[in-house]
């Protein structure tokens, strides 16, 4: 039989900083890097770092830069 968690009473969720949501996508969306893996290690859904990545607008193809006119 398998290991079972049960969690009681009241669940917060996790807040993580903006120096940690850097650092994970980073992590994330570096060479080489699986973004399934980054997030499995950190404990949070593969699609909680591809939209900390739009938040932080990091969605910028490299060796682009905006252009504002």
């Amino acid at each position: 039989m398998g290991l079972v968690t049960v969690y009681s009473g009241a669940q917060r969720r996790r807040e993580w900083s903006e120096d940690e949501k850097v650092a994970l996508v980073a992590a994330a969306f570096a060479e080489g890097a699986k973004v399934a893996d980054i997030a499995r290690r950190a404990e949070v859904s593969a699609s909680l770092l591809y939209r900390w990545r739009r938040q932080l607008g990091r969605d910028a193809p490299p060796g682009f830069i905006p252009v504002a006119m």
